[in-house]
């Protein structure tokens, strides 16, 4: 009775035991044959790994640079048209921030005796390519005969001085007592700033 109640556990352990030799061996034959392997890496290979690394970046700044020179040249060039009035635009814009660098003053002198008043006249020269100047102010300075300014004035002549343009002034002025030697000096002008002026004055 007791060999038969046996028998069925002991089928059950032999075939558990017959079960983990078969895992066993089938574990011991993938470790032989089938497990991981580990490759070998060369200096050669990492040699080319890095010249491939490098290139790779080199054509990724190389692109970006290519992207950021495309956006910055979205504007078209300018025409021979536009080249030229810009420069001519840039060079009369140089001109008006410094008249007096362009301006010159030729005069000569002579003593009204009727009316008693000392006169200056001739004419104020325009050297500029683009700029049209107006309004001169001309300053007369007294001198004594020690040189000493004894008193001065300024006049302004109310015209328009075109490029390459000379523009005729007269003065009259009464000199202090004492009076020797005068000077006579254009101190300003102011720059024109309207294209266009007709033949009659009007703007």
């Amino acid at each position: 009775m007791a060999s038969a109640q046996n028998s069925p556990r002991w089928s059950w352990t032999k075939i558990l035991i017959g079960a983990a030799l078969t895992l066993v061996l089938i574990g011991g034959v993938y470790k032989l044959f089938g497990g991981p392997r580990q490759d070998t890496v060369t200096p050669a290979q990492t040699e080319a790994d890095s010249l491939r690394t490098v290139l790779r970046e080199t054509q990724k700044e190389l692109n970006e640079a290519e992207q950021k020179a495309s956006k910055k040249d979205l504007t078209p060039p300018l025409t021979l048209e536009q080249q030229q009035a810009k420069l001519e635009k840039d060079l009369r814009k140089k001109e008006e921030n410094s008249p007096l660098d362009y301006l010159s003053l030729d005069y000569e002198h002579t003593y009204r005796w009727f009316a008693g008043k000392e006169e200056y006249y001739g004419h104020i020269y325009n050297s500029a390519k683009y700029a049209t100047f107006m309004n001169f102010d001309i300053r007369v300075t007294f001198l004594s005969e020690t040189k000493t300014a004894l008193g001065s004035k300024v006049y302004t002549v109310y015209k328009y001085g075109g490029p390459d343009e000379q523009v005729p002034f007269k003065i009259q002025a009464e000199a202090p007592s004492g009076y020797r030697y005068h000077r006579v000096e254009l101190i300003r002008a102011i720059p024109f700033q309207s294209d266009e002026v007709g033949d009659d004055g009007e703007i």
